[in-house]
């Protein structure tokens, strides 16, 4: 296997959404192509999705951190203030999530290939274990989003006591 086939194959098992490889081979030579340091990159999906999407892309350790943010900042400011403070959150997430996605990469192929230098196979197997999607975020993001709106339906129903059209 040459190296831009097992460069192909690495990247495809770390995105593990078909559909999605050419985008983020675009960004990942966007960013390969940049100097050092962070990099913007939009992202709708990131944006719309927020730290679900950073859930769907296994990067726990990051969505945490925003989640914990969120619910902080949730709790201290004042509703105008907190909203205002989560468009501007979710504008940095739809920025920033792809070169987070892309930095895991490299951290998760670099410890792959110290492990399986001479077996790229196996490092593309190992890829494909380690990284991905995580399918139950995407299904736990689509049931929050919608309990959430049914929530707000019942409230403004209760509190107007009809469902303003």
């Amino acid at each position: 296997m040459d190296s831009r086939e097992y460069e192909t194959k690495m990247l495809e098992a770390y995105i593990a959404t078909p559909s999605k490889v050419t985008w983020y081979t675009k960004a990942f030579q966007t960013f390969d192509g940049r100097s050092k340091g962070v990099s913007w990159y939009w992202n709708s999906w990131a944006m719309i999705g927020g730290f679900w999407y950073l859930l769907y892309r296994k990067q726990m350790k990051v969505a945490l951190i925003i989640l914990s943010i969120i619910l902080i900042v949730g709790a201290i400011v004042p509703l105008p203030f907190f909203i205002l403070f989560y468009l501007l959150l979710s504008l940095l997430l739809g920025g920033f999530s792809t070169y987070l996605v892309y930095t895991n990469y490299k951290l998760h192929r670099k410890d792959i290939e110290v492990m399986f230098k001479d077996d790229k196979e196996k490092s593309i197997g190992v890829m494909r274990i380690v990284a991905g999607v995580n399918s139950v975020a995407l299904y736990a993001g689509v049931f929050a989003f919608v309990s959430l709106l049914l929530i707000t339906i019942g409230l403004l129903i209760i509190a107007k006591g009809s469902l303003p059209l």
